[in-house]
């Protein structure tokens, strides 16, 4: 049959279009993306995707590849542009090529050891047999039985085979065991291989699988993938400066970037934002309150500012009622371990932090007989908790009896982490939302995916203070410098730690706690020996006193304040004089001239405004009557 030439060739360009379009429906097209953006929130980061490639008219299979395996699969965005439609967005995980070859070896040294295993158990039965051959040996060592005469020259023949057996047989016993133990050798060092092998974490690889149609050939088609990973974060953190009590604080925003999701961010554009994406941006209902009932919610989203902080190495704080008072015996756990402790008499506990945490082991866990718990992230090295009373558990504890946690059932951990943090100044472009904030650094950054700290300088602000110095000199014999920030809420500050600089030189380091503060933010900034305080007990006036059944002990002391510094200041001593809750005791005559008292807790305060070398003085005095037979309730 002959066909027509230019039929033919239409024909066959048909079945090699048709062939193309069945090529590009059955085959995957791999992406190339570039990272392009990185949004950090307080508790894990937005990633950004950027890929370009051609497309087919018809379906087409595509996959991001190499990208983190902890992807949020709730979270995952696709845009592109092109005339084409996305029909389908999938994630899932796969191994990387080297994570393949780690596969693949660890079949070969599960198959090794097997080979191995099966000559060490070869190597036991021989051994077994001469063991038995050895003891057959021995007790055959009664020739011929008991009836039985032999003569010498068989004696001595069965006595040199005997020996000349056992010693075979004891020889070939050595060479097994020794034969043995070797084998015992390789497989540990293949298991030892193994381990490594497998506990590099960048075995596994996340892709994310996207299928479009398209009507006709699109030679540039472009792809932006967004999704959320939960291994990242960042930690808030400030400098304090005050290098003049003249002019305002200087205080220096710093961010501590983390992040182990599995690939790394080699110089992308960063931005840090306060938001978390994880709460819920639905109100919470009201439910109707029985009385007689418990009235409790579940416990709402984490407050943003307290997240978990990796850096933490020890946490120490003080457990309370909600009323303020200290509970003894309270326990406090790391979350996902079973290291804790117990607080003491003074509600205080103290609890280290090993390195190298599970991935649940982020919380702190309070609990206490007859009070809910309660499980915070432990963002800093101080953390205080209040715990609400529980008036079902309390029930429940009339009805069984107290108990109190042994301490030997609950064991703190002790650690020590070294490290380094690098850091560099950015450009900044900031942004607010109506409920979050967001800084842009405009220049690329580096953050490995190593779960390292690193450190980022945000902004330099300058925030006007009033500075005050306080003392107890009843307590401390130091002066603490405090600066005052009226209408801190515009200044964007988030709980962290504060390294503190008097006039260039660090006096220490504190912890921003913003929790029920007011309208102004006051902040410690340390110790300045550069003023001076004494409380001195004036003995010529300390005298004891008795009248019939009763004694009075007079005390009087003096209060003597110096500053020298060039600046004037603004200082405020406080003491207090004792307080009577027996009727058989009265405190009298309290003389404290030029002081501010609180009649109801005793406690008093002089507040001077200092020059430059001023010095300023001022006594207070008391008398305790009692009976005659109480000891002295004096200091």
């Amino acid at each position: 049959m002959n066909l027509n030439p230019f039929l033919m060739k239409r024909y066959l360009l048909f079945l090699l279009f048709s062939s193309a379009v069945a090529w590009a429906e059955s085959t995957p097209v791999p992406l190339t993306s570039k990272l392009e953006k990185v949004t950090v929130f307080l508790n894990g980061a937005q990633i950004q995707r950027t890929a370009q490639t051609s497309l087919p008219a018809g379906r087409t299979e595509l996959y991001f590849k190499e990208l983190s395996s902890k992807i949020d699969k709730q979270s995952i965005q696709l845009s592109g542009e092109g005339n084409f439609t996305v029909l389908s967005v999938q994630a899932q995980q796969s191994y990387a090529e080297e994570g393949s070859s780690r596969l693949e070896k660890t079949r070969q040294f599960e198959k090794r050891r097997a080979e191995i295993e099966a000559k060490i158990q070869l190597e036991q039965k021989l051994l077994q047999v001469y063991k038995q051959e050895e003891n057959l040996l021995l007790k055959n060592q009664e020739l011929g039985g008991k009836v039985q005469t032999l003569k010498a020259s068989e004696i001595k023949e069965a006595a040199d085979f005997q020996r000349t057996r056992l010693t075979e047989v004891l020889t070939k016993q050595l060479d097994l065991e020794r034969k043995i133990s070797q084998y015992e050798e390789e497989i540990k060092a293949l298991n030892s291989e193994r381990t490594r092998i497998n506990t590099n974490t960048d075995q596994q690889v996340g892709e994310v699988w996207i299928t479009v149609s398209s009507t006709q050939p699109i030679p540039k088609a472009q792809f932006t993938l967004t999704y959320f990973v939960a291994d990242a974060g960042w930690i808030p953190s400030y400098d304090a400066r005050v290098n003049d009590l003249t002019k305002p604080l200087q205080m220096g925003y710093k961010a501590q970037v983390f992040q182990y999701t599995g690939e790394n961010w080699n110089q992308v554009q960063l931005s840090l934002s306060n938001a978390d994406p994880r709460q819920r941006a639905t109100q919470s209902m009201l439910r109707p309150w029985v009385t007689g009932q418990t009235n409790y919610y579940p416990e709402q989203d984490t407050p943003i500012s307290q997240t978990y902080n990796p850096t933490v190495t020890q946490v120490s704080g003080k457990v309370t009622d909600v009323s303020g008072i200290a509970l003894a015996n309270a326990s406090v756990t790391l979350s996902g371990t079973s290291l804790g402790t117990l607080t003491d008499e003074n509600g205080l506990y103290r609890l280290s932090i090993p390195p190298k945490l599970p991935q649940n082991a982020t919380q702190l866990v309070f609990a206490g007989i007859g009070f809910r718990s309660q499980r915070k992230p432990f963002f800093s090295e101080i953390l205080d908790v209040q715990l609400e009373a529980d008036q079902q558990a309390l029930n429940e504890v009339v009805a069984i009896g107290y108990g109190t946690p042994r301490k030997q059932d609950i064991v703190g951990a002790v650690a020590t982490v070294k490290g380094k943090v690098a850091g560099v100044p950015l450009e900044l472009n900031e942004k607010e939302a109506p409920t979050s904030f967001t800084y842009d650094i405009k220049m690329p950054y580096t953050i490995p995916s190593d779960g390292k700290v690193y450190a980022v300088e945000v902004k330099q602000v300058e925030l006007p203070a009033l500075y005050e110095y306080s003392a107890v000199p009843k307590l401390n014999s130091d002066v603490f410098l405090t600066a005052q920030i009226p209408n801190w809420e515009q200044y964007g500050l988030l709980n962290g730690d504060i390294q503190l600089f008097l006039e260039g030189n660090y006096v220490g380091k504190s912890t921003l706690n913003l929790e029920n503060m007011g309208d102004t933010l006051r902040l410690s900034l340390g110790r300045d020996k550069a003023v001076q305080v004494q409380r001195i007990k004036k003995k010529e006036f300390t005298k004891k006193s008795f009248l019939g059944s009763t004694q009075s002990e007079e005390r009087r002391y003096e209060i003597s304040v110096r500053n020298t510094r060039r600046q004037p200041i603004s200082l405020v001593v406080y003491d207090q004089f004792p307080i009577s809750k027996m009727k058989e005791i009265e405190i009298l005559d309290r003389q404290a001239s030029g002081a501010e008292v609180n009649h109801e807790t005793g406690i008093f305060h002089w507040r001077w405004n200092l020059k430059p070398g001023e010095a300023q003085s001022a006594p207070f005095s008391y008398t305790i009557r009692s009976p005659k037979a109480t000891a002295s309730l004096l200091e």
